[in-house]
Order: C-alpha cells, then sequence, then structure tokens
C-alpha cells in the first residue's frame, strides 16, 4: 500500500504560502477550506459566501488547502490557473504531496505546522470541505455565547462520531487492515467541518508529530485528541452527515433550516450561492431557529 510505504514522510515544500495572512491585528476566525486545485468553481463559490474575509466587527481570515495538481499537461494547465488564482486572491497554501485521499492526513499535519509557525494568535479556526455552507455569523455568534468559559482554550466542536470501528473491506476506500489498526475508533469529529480554539490546534500540531500518520484524517486527529486527553464536543449545528439521510426533503430546501445552523454538508456551488442568498434575506421570518449556545 502507498501509504504504508511512504508514513515516515510526514512534511512537504510549500508551493504556495502567505505568511502575512495573519499579520496585521488579531485574527478572531481564521477559516480552511479543504479543496483540491481542479474545483475552482468551490473555491469561487466559497469566496462569494461563507468564506468572505472581513474587518469587522470580528476580523475573519481565509485559507484553501492544496496538494500538488499532479503530473502531465493537463495537470501543469491546472497548476497555471491556480497560480493565477492565488494572485488574484492570495488565499492558498499548497504543498508539494499528491492531493489524494489518503493523502488528506498530510494536508492536516502540514496545515497544523504551518498553524504553529505563522498564525500562532489566531483566536479560532473553523477547518472545513469546499463543498459544505456554513453560516459564518453563526459561528461568531456561537463562539461569543461561549466566552469566560474556563475550558474555552480546549473547545473543539463538530458532528462528533462515537464508537465507530474501521472498515475491513477491500473495496472500501476507508479500508483498514487489522494490522494497521484493531478495535473502535476515538471519538472524532467529521470531516466536513469542525471548530476548534487555537491553542487546542497548537497542541494538536505537537500531538501529531509522535502519533504515526494514519490514513483517514479526521480518526487521525480524533487519535490526536484522545492523547490529549481532551474529548470533542458535539453540536447539533454540525450536520456533516445528517442532511443526507433527508436527501429530497422539503427540508433541503427550507432557508430556516439553514439559519439555524452553523454548517452543512454538502451543496455544490450553484445551491450554495443560492441558499447563502435565502438564508442572507431579512425578509424570510423563521418561526424559531437552534439554541446555538
Amino acid at each position: 500500500h502507498a501509504f504504508l510505504l511512504h508514513r515516515h514522510c510526514r512534511y512537504f515544500p510549500l508551493l504556495l504560502n502567505h505568511p502575512e495572512k495573519c499579520q496585521g491585528g488579531r485574527v478572531a476566525l481564521l477559516i480552511v477550506v479543504k479543496s483540491a486545485a481542479p474545483h475552482f468553481a468551490r473555491r469561487a463559490a466559497v469566496r462569494r459566501t461563507w468564506g468572505r474575509e472581513q474587518e469587522a466587527p470580528r476580523r475573519v481570515r481565509t485559507l484553501f488547502l492544496l496538494g500538488a495538481a499532479g503530473q502531465g499537461e493537463e495537470a501543469r494547465a491546472v497548476q497555471r490557473l491556480l497560480e493565477e488564482e492565488d494572485r488574484a486572491h492570495g488565499d492558498v497554501l499548497q504543498w508539494d504531496f499528491l492531493d489524494t485521499f489518503h493523502n488528506l492526513t498530510l494536508k492536516e499535519v502540514n496545515f497544523l505546522r504551518w498553524l504553529h509557525i505563522y498564525c500562532p494568535t489566531a483566536d479560532f479556526v473553523f477547518k472545513g470541505d469546499d463543498d459544505v455552507f456554513v453560516h459564518t455569523a453563526n459561528v461568531l455568534d456561537f463562539l461569543e455565547s461561549r466566552r469566560g468559559h474556563r475550558d474555552l482554550s480546549s473547545l473543539f466542536v463538530g458532528d462528533i462520531i462515537s464508537r465507530a470501528f474501521p472498515i475491513r473491506s477491500p473495496r472500501s476506500k476507508y479500508y483498514i487492515p487489522r494490522e494497521l489498526y484493531d478495535g473502535p475508533y476515538p471519538p472524532y469529529a467529521g470531516g466536513g467541518g469542525f471548530l476548534m480554539a487555537s491553542p487546542l490546534a497548537d497542541r494538536l500540531f505537537l500531538a501529531s508529530e509522535r502519533i504515526p500518520l494514519f490514513p483517514i484524517d479526521d480518526v487521525f486527529l480524533g487519535m490526536c485528541l484522545r492523547s490529549l486527553g481532551v474529548v470533542p464536543e458535539p453540536h447539533l449545528g454540525f450536520r456533516t452527515f445528517g442532511i443526507t439521510r433527508r436527501r429530497g426533503s422539503a427540508m433541503n430546501r427550507d432557508p430556516c433550516f439553514y439559519k439555524s445552523l452553523l454548517m452543512v454538508h454538502k451543496l455544490e456551488p450553484d445551491a450554495l450561492l443560492a441558499m447563502w442568498d435565502l438564508v442572507q434575506d431579512d425578509r424570510i421570518v423563521c418561526a424559531k431557529t437552534l439554541h446555538l449556545a
């Protein structure tokens, strides 16, 4: 297995970097989005909606995390377009490893290292996929509601999966042989999106250097949390899986459902743009909203 052959390779050179991203004042929320080089439309939609940077009332900054586009003429053309995109927006971090499913853990550890070096003073980090809907104002309001809590520096919130077991079918992309890992996984956040305090992210970086890399990035982060004695906190506002169980239902298209949540997985770019406009429409009055605190 290619992952096992290169499991000792942990850190990779940056092809695109923005060490200036967190300079010029304290960042209340750093939004980091897992993407891939060809996902131009998804990144454009995120920039126009929940990933839009802001200065007031709280400073928000956004970055996209990418691996290398690959080999061949088509990949080189994608890379040229990506570099042009980054010149226009200044928000892409790209490392020199191939962007594959099993390399998402490399994206995790390389970002934690980047955060430790270049952005240690951000208050909180939201990390999610490029096909999710995030209600940024609700995220900021939730964080404001938690100010003063003693455990805020260890905050890790998301759609938490407990007592999951490795999948043993070789046909699954989540396949894990018993020789690699046996027993239940530790509690972990569904990778569609989660929210964490920056001091905890720094501790996770140190933990990630001690723990052998694991080919499922969500589970690897759960292993790091377990090593720190931190239990991730479930929150009903994060729906990384729940909405797909009701595919086609009226609730999927109800802006009041989206108005009440922090994050929903998943929406294609056109649907994301349309739902964002609806959620921002003050003329839509909803009967009640989810209690976010």
